[in-house]
């Protein structure tokens, strides 16, 4: 890695920290402003998910004590009530006020520029596939059915466990969404925003007797062609694998 190329990441926190002084000469650059929500074609496929059955309740403090990143899974399916109540967890709608939905993880400025998808290998009631988490109607979207275990394996830095997962939480960022109130300061709040959801998730995980592991190293690119994420709008930002347990 060349110096110039080490620095990058240095030289974007100091041009974007915060003084009174700069924010006062920080240039207005305009950004058009991207959707909330991202939509299919009417045809895609959908399925509507239920609802988060109350027995799913379980000490939060014991959650927090017994979190712990889990990549050992047992080759067995999780149900559609599990994956529910995965999704509600990390970024279901909790609240509407004045028409505007609220969600289980906090978001600046409540943009929500974190978009969620999930690649299906094992889950009852739910084809193989990537599949798209539709927040308001709370449903999946199909994206692209088929196998896709091998392709995140290879994505993910070889990593095994994202190949034994039951399913594969992809995340991705749609800046516009973020940029045109905080400019180039939305990034650092991007990846604040995918970690309180994933957060959310390892918790939820963990209460449902699940294991679940986050994965930062991975092969941008190829994730993104997994979700077909839009060019030069869209960027991956986390995965996360959650699995039955091997106990």
């Amino acid at each position: 890695m060349s110096q110039k190329t080490g620095a990058i990441g240095l030289d974007y926190l100091r041009e974007t920290r915060y003084s009174r002084e700069s924010l006062r000469a920080e240039p207005l650059v305009q950004y058009p402003r991207s959707p909330l929500y991202k939509t299919y074609p009417p045809e895609t496929q959908r399925l509507p998910l239920p609802a988060v059955p109350a027995s799913f309740r379980r000490d939060f403090w014991q959650c927090v004590k017994e979190r712990r990143s889990q990549r050992d899974y047992l080759e067995q399916a999780i149900n559609l009530e599990e994956l529910a109540g995965l999704l509600w967890a990390s970024q279901g709608i909790t609240a509407v006020q004045h028409h505007f939905a609220f969600r289980a993880a906090p978001s600046a400025g409540a943009l929500y520029p974190v978009e969620t998808y999930v690649a299906v290998h094992r889950v009852e009631e739910v084809p193989p596939g990537i599949w798209h988490f539709q927040v308001p109607q709370f449903a999946l979207e199909l994206v692209t059915p088929g196998d896709f275990r091998r392709s995140l394996v290879l994505a993910g830095l070889n990593q095994q466990f994202l190949g034994t997962a039951a399913v594969v939480f992809i995340w991705t960022g749609i800046l516009g969404r973020s940029l045109w109130k905080y400019r180039q300061r939305a990034v650092r709040y991007l990846f604040l925003d995918a970690g309180h959801i994933c957060g959310n998730l390892h918790l939820a995980a963990t209460a449902l007797g699940l294991g679940c592991c986050p994965v930062a190293a991975f092969f941008d690119a190829e994730v993104e062609a997994l979700v077909h994420a839009q060019a030069d709008e869209e960027v991956a930002v986390y995965l996360a694998a959650v699995g039955k347990l091997a106990k």
